[in-house]
């Protein structure tokens, strides 16, 4: 089963890893007019086009204080019929502010906020209080980031959170590793508080390429977020079809995910960018294909989702 903002399903096909879709009214990063997300129209637009090629699902990735939406996402299923697996869970720790509850509550009181999103629904208020208006909408994974080469501000502490929180529901972790780094670092921190590797998910992995790096974290069994295709700016693509080949080649294709991480109007061609939601399907699976890695791809798209993001027997 997976559980998306409309229910629980057994089926969700093609899927993208890490995406944004809603990143609404004020939030602690930035002010620029291009990270915000809040057309419905525009949303159902990029999605369809998406959804032509073949997607099917998205996990969305956007977290607690960054502008959220349960409401619009439960809107943008409704009419496109996408699968919308919603997280709970925070970005880097110093995006929030020091009056923020994360730097403050214990970590068994955040676990018990994290859980009942989990279960009982997401806050339309991305939890900022004093209220809560309970949507139906529940998440379906639990983030976490870390900054670059270092956990970052409390971030260990919210880790046993996190971890308390997912072995309790049953619902996978997914992370921000910033510039690809501190993978082991959030293995160890997790596997110490009773997650396994294969229920991590490890995004912006693959902003460091490093075959052999990659290579290690796999063999442990976690799966590996590729969600730079396109952005040419933090490098070309060449790069990730050569790391595809190589951890294919090492029997490691079970642990690949693929995603557009599209956080910004100038990514969604309905908004006058690109590269788009159908850039994945439309130009960089057939590049892959043409390198002989289309089973590769297939699973990456397919079958390691729906190892990734399935619920697990929750442990009380």
């Amino acid at each position: 089963m997976f559980r998306t903002v409309l229910g629980d399903v057994e089926e969700i096909g093609v899927t993208y890893a890490h995406e944004h879709l809603f990143m609404t009214g004020d939030w602690p990063v930035r002010n620029e007019p291009d990270y915000r997300l809040d057309s419905l129209d525009a949303a159902v637009t990029e999605v369809a086009a998406a959804q032509r090629l073949g997607l099917s699902a998205v996990v969305e990735m956007t977290p607690l204080g960054f502008g959220r939406s349960p409401s619009l996402m439960k809107a943008l299923a409704e009419r496109t019929g996408l699968h919308v697996i919603a997280v709970t869970g925070f970005h880097k720790s110093t995006y929030y502010s020091d009056a923020h509850w994360l730097h403050r509550y214990s970590p068994d009181e955040i676990t018990e906020l994290l859980v009942a999103e989990i279960e009982l629904g997401m806050d339309e208020y991305g939890l900022v209080g004093p209220l809560v208006r309970r949507s139906s909408a529940r998440a379906g994974a639990i983030k976490i980031a870390t900054a670059y080469h270092a956990f970052g501000r409390g971030v260990e502490r919210l880790v046993a959170a996190v971890a308390a929180a997912a072995v309790r529901t049953g619902v996978p972790v997914v992370t921000h590793c910033d510039k690809g780094t501190m993978g082991h670092e959030l293995l160890d921190a997790l596997s110490a508080c009773g997650v396994a590797a294969d229920r991590v998910v490890l995004g912006h992995i693959d902003h460091n390429p490093d075959a052999g790096y990659l290579t290690s974290l796999a063999e442990r069994g976690a799966y590996l977020a590729f969600d730079r295709p396109g952005r040419i700016k933090y490098g070309p693509d060449s790069d990730i079809v050569a790391l595809v080949a190589e951890l294919a080649g090492r029997g490691l294709g079970h642990r690949l995910l693929f995603g557009m991480d599209l956080a910004r109007r100038s990514y969604w061609p309905g908004l006058g960018g690109g590269p788009g939601l159908t850039y994945l399907l439309e130009r960089f699976v057939p590049r892959l294909e043409a390198a002989g890695l289309g089973e590769t791809a297939k699973s990456a798209l397919t079958a390691n989702p729906h190892a990734a993001f399935a619920l697990r027997p929750p442990r009380r």
